[in-house]
């Protein structure tokens, strides 16, 4: 049986406003077949990290894009095992890289999934969100999770605490996996709470803090993709 057990400040419906579900849902896991190099020999694993479904078009019900880490598909070499994208609902899509930063300098990776999926968190031009101000939510799956349980572990009500280079350093923590995973603002409107991507996890110690890469770092970078898929 597949859950999504979330914080118990999330899981609280009081607590946990219709607008959150969408961009919840739309994080997802991000299964990675990795081969490194150890003595002449390959050797094969499997990289578990997380991955957010994202569109620009806030009337768009579904997508094929998704943002995760380049870290988590570095060693991404055998071609003829596909990375799979895996919802908390279950449902499972081949991805392929198209447009990555490259290193852990510009930590971020978009891939295109062989076919939409719904719920896509929408993305807001940069310029219009201040990563700095306001909480913060990360959310992403862990390292732990069993093949038979997907638990989607969420950071609430932290904030920005500083720089890490061009990147966010953060209070909010997360484990290991949930790199990729999706960074939001919380923000307070006339309508209520809302979510509002700001960028992808890519590091931390696990006990005090997880540094981010702003999605204005990369938006240029992706905004091409974006406009292919849009509805006409």
């Amino acid at each position: 049986m597949l859950l999504c057990a979330i914080s118990s400040a999330i899981a609280d419906d009081s607590a946990r406003p219709e607008s959150f579900a969408r961009a919840l849902d739309s994080v997802g896991k991000l299964h990675v077949p990795g081969q490194r190099y150890e003595n002449g020999y390959a050797k094969h694993y499997d990289e578990s990290c997380s991955a957010t479904l994202i569109t620009d078009d806030n009337q768009s019900e579904a997508s094929q894009l998704i943002i995760s880490a380049w870290h988590c598909i570095e060693f991404y070499h055998d071609t003829s095992k596909p990375l799979t994208f895996e919802t908390a609902r279950g449902e499972t899509r081949n991805a392929n890289l198209i447009a990555s930063g490259g290193s852990m300098y510009s930590d971020w990776a978009l891939l295109r999934l062989d076919s939409p999926l719904n719920s896509p968190s929408v993305l807001l031009v940069p310029d219009n969100v201040d990563a700095g101000a306001g909480d913060l939510l990360m959310a992403g799956y862990p390292r732990s999770n069993t093949a038979e349980t997907k638990i989607l572990e969420t950071a609430y009500n932290c904030r920005v605490t500083g720089t890490d280079g061009p990147d966010a350093r953060s209070d909010c923590v997360l484990q290991k996996g949930a790199s990729g995973g999706g960074v939001f603002s919380i923000a307070v409107g006339s309508g209520g709470k809302t979510l509002q991507y700001l960028g992808v996890i890519s590091r931390g110690d696990g006990e005090s803090q997880s540094i981010y890469v702003p999605l204005k770092r990369f938006h240029s970078r992706i905004a091409a993709y974006l406009q292919s898929t849009r509805r006409p």
